[in-house]
């Protein structure tokens, strides 16, 4: 019995403790940006509407998911669930970046409520890869949590709601391919998509782990299949919104180039926890990602090395093209390996202070 009650108190503390750490970088991350209220390009009314500047537009899972939800209500009962709102005003009076438009309050709590959520969830899917691989709970969860800690600074230069579920569905997806389920990896692929066209490439990379399950020419198949499904999938969503202002891309190259040459770009600063702490590419940040790939990366199997690479090469291209410089958020392509190197190195730390 008492075995029992320490082991449901352990997981009660796990689950408390990763809870509280989600909602601190949740709030950090709404701090910065909300749902980008008010901007006609990319804000929550536009994407609502469907007004949204391209290719910003293109990102509509979410906007159809709280608007399905919201119809679903019985008039009478949205009728109440406004005026509480209205009245209550618990977005607004915690985060000054938060103007929600009152004819889509409903859509706008659903919103906030979906990405806490699939936030939450997608430290526990992290916590859960990462201990399957480094075999190590204290080290997966630590890394798990870490992850949850520094995402709000991925979103500094822009933050937006989609990369939640944008990082959720990699998470799922890498876990499918480890595990040979390619029934759910094809499920997840148009719903992916539907949130981030980046999914796209994110399937690319994952052709060495589906190749550890099966012969090459059916991993070749399987990761073809998903990549065309995927692109099928963008290009419904993209004719639907081909009279929208804007453009599929934005050409970022020359300002990269100053970037890397300017000192001033390695010391950038922004406050999300109440301290002005690094942004971007801060050179000590710089460093410390270098140590630990130089520490992590011999425990790495030879399919994960060469799903860094593919990641690291497509992700490398489409940053220094079509990024805005500094905004980490364009290179999420790594957040997989980058955790679970990190997961590795943790690991390697606790072992060597024991």
């Amino acid at each position: 019995m008492a075995s029992r009650i320490e082991s449901i108190t352990k997981k009660y503390m796990v689950f408390f403790l990763i809870l509280a750490v989600s909602a601190a970088s949740y709030c950090g991350f709404f701090s910065i940006w909300a749902f980008r209220d008010g901007a006609s390009s990319m804000g929550f009314t536009a994407m609502i509407e469907g007004t949204a500047a391209r290719p910003y537009v293109y990102r509509q899972l979410l906007p159809h998911v709280v608007k399905s939800v919201s119809e679903a209500i019985p008039q009478p009962a949205r009728d109440k669930l406004e005026l509480k709102l209205s009245k209550g005003k618990y977005i607004e009076a915690r985060y000054s970046q938060a103007k929600i438009p009152q004819q889509y309050i409903i859509e706008y709590y659903l919103l906030y409520t979906f990405c806490f959520f699939a936030f939450f969830a997608s430290i526990w899917v992290l916590r859960s890869l990462l201990y399957e691989l480094v075999k190590d709970k204290v080290a997966g969860t630590l890394g798990a949590m870490l992850f949850a800690l520094i995402f709000p600074f991925f979103e500094v230069l822009g933050g937006y709601y989609y990369d939640i579920f944008e990082f959720l569905f990699m998470f799922m997806a890498a876990r499918f391919a480890l595990h040979g389920s390619w029934g759910k990896l094809l499920i997840l692929v148009p719903i992916a998509t539907f949130n981030k066209e980046s999914f796209l490439f994110f399937l690319i990379t994952l052709y060495p782990l589906i190749r550890n399950k099966v012969e090459i020419k059916k991993a070749v198949m399987i990761t073809l299949g998903t990549v065309v499904f995927a692109g099928l999938t963008y290009l419904y969503v993209r004719q639907l919104y081909a009279g929208n202002p804007g453009g599929m891309v934005e050409w970022w190259l020359g300002e990269h180039i100053k970037g890397l040459v300017s000192i001033d770009s390695y010391f950038y600063t922004t406050s999300i926890y109440g301290l002005p702490l690094g942004e971007g590419m801060f050179l000590p940040h710089i460093i410390c990602i270098y140590l630990i790939v130089k520490k992590a990366w011999h425990h790495l199997t030879p399919f994960w090395k060469e799903h860094v690479k593919i990641a690291a090469l497509i992700n490398g291209i489409l940053y220094f093209m079509f990024a805005h410089p500094n905004e980490l958020r364009n290179l999420s392509l790594l957040y997989v390996s980058f955790m679970i190197l990190t997961a590795f190195f943790i690991r390697d730390i606790l072992h060597e202070t024991k």
